[in-house]
């Protein structure tokens, strides 16, 4: 992979190492993600982005991870050794502008075997609109990676990365020939029976079964956790207890629940009035268990008989439930290569199986 990991407040360096894949004739396009705490301004970032005349893609996260270890400060640059075709879509276009503009930039973007890397403002509230198009308009063919940017904070700011600097609720796709192989799991298991959402407004679910969705998800967790809920321990609890969207033939699409207001919960992502969730919840074992899954999966998908590149999207949620015991999560897809990558709030993983979804508390991992 030969990625490189820069610290914060070394511009001199960052400047030194884009020169160096700038004029490196193997590297043709270039992954950039940036940590959210100390991060290089834009002033600092948008010049040096802008004289590079290679692809560049990529975001602000909450952290990073560089050969097996999480960073919660810095920036990881991983050089590509394919084209890619990036293009920054304006996530507060319409559906229709959308397909437009990228049928205009993609349109030799058609070949089977392929794939397609997608970086998005995880607080746009178009953003579900935004993947239903880029399936529409890409279908089955390639497969799809990528994640959530922004920050813990759930400050909207600019943090979608590419060549003419950083942008705000943004998202940044870029397509290429090469074969990608992935795979993905979660480890969540259910505690419930389906429970019909039967209220919704955007990424709030206000009513489940036909009662408030809190009182509802409240009785649940506390039985099977022994702790309450009380004013300031919402997301304490609730990081342990994420949602299940039931799909026929496939596992569960997670989703977290990450603060309540007046009995209704909030979410990282929609939830469809109604469709069917139950209450999910795991342990670090199971964790563990789906990140080694995760990364079986990709060497059973893969057909290269060397592996260069262990890429890993993993949700920050994750990190957060299993706190010092993350390192194991990490360890356990280590297997023929260290894995660098960025921990997202949300993760986009689809090799053709089904529709495009986006992913809460999951983990993707790529080998190329």
């Amino acid at each position: 992979m030969n990625e490189v990991y820069l610290p914060p407040s070394n511009i001199t360096s960052l400047k030194k190492d884009l020169n160096k894949f700038e004029t490196d004739a193997s590297v043709l396009s270039m992954l950039f993600f940036m940590a959210d705490e100390n991060q290089y301004t834009e002033e600092e970032i948008a010049p040096l982005l802008k004289k590079s005349n290679k692809p560049i893609i990529g975001g602000v996260f909450p952290e990073i991870i560089y050969k097996g270890q999480r960073k919660k400060e810095g920036i990881l640059l991983i050089p590509l050794k394919f084209k890619l075709t990036s293009q920054v879509i304006n996530l507060s276009d319409s559906s229709e502008s959308i397909l437009e503009q990228l049928e205009t930039t993609q349109n030799k973007s058609t070949a089977s075997s392929s794939s397609l890397f997608v970086f998005y403002s995880c607080l746009s509230s178009n953003k579900s609109d935004f993947i239903e198009t880029l399936f529409n308009f890409f279908g089955v063919n390639p497969t799809y990676l990528g994640g959530g940017a922004g920050s813990l904070n759930f400050n909207n700011f600019p943090c979608i990365i590419s060549n003419s600097g950083i942008h705000k609720n943004a998202a940044v796709i870029g397509w290429t020939k090469e074969t990608i192989a992935i795979g993905a799991a979660h480890g969540w298991e259910s505690i419930s029976k389906p429970l019909k959402v039967t209220q919704t407004n955007k990424k709030e679910i206000i009513s489940i079964n036909w009662k408030p969705a809190f009182q509802i998800y409240k009785e649940i967790v506390e039985q099977h956790s022994g702790k309450l809920f009380d004013s300031t321990n919402f997301f304490k609890i609730a990081k342990s207890y994420p949602l299940g969207i039931s799909k026929i033939d496939a596992e569960k699409v997670v989703r977290d629940p990450f603060k309540t207001i007046d009995n209704k919960l909030h979410l990282i992502d929609i939830v469809h009035e109604g469709e069917y969730v139950e209450i999910l919840n795991g342990n670090t074992n199971s964790l563990i268990k789906s990140a080694f899954l995760a990364s079986e999966q990709a060497l059973s998908n893969s057909k290269k008989d060397v592996i260069k590149t262990t890429f890993c999207i993993d949700c920050i949620s994750r990190a957060l439930y299993m706190n010092e015991n993350f390192d194991k999560e990490l360890d356990a897809i280590k297997q023929k290569t260290t894995t660098s990558g960025i921990l997202s709030i949300g993760e986009i993983a689809n090799s053709g199986e089904s529709v495009l979804e986006i992913y809460n508390k999951t983990i993707v991992i790529a080998i190329w």
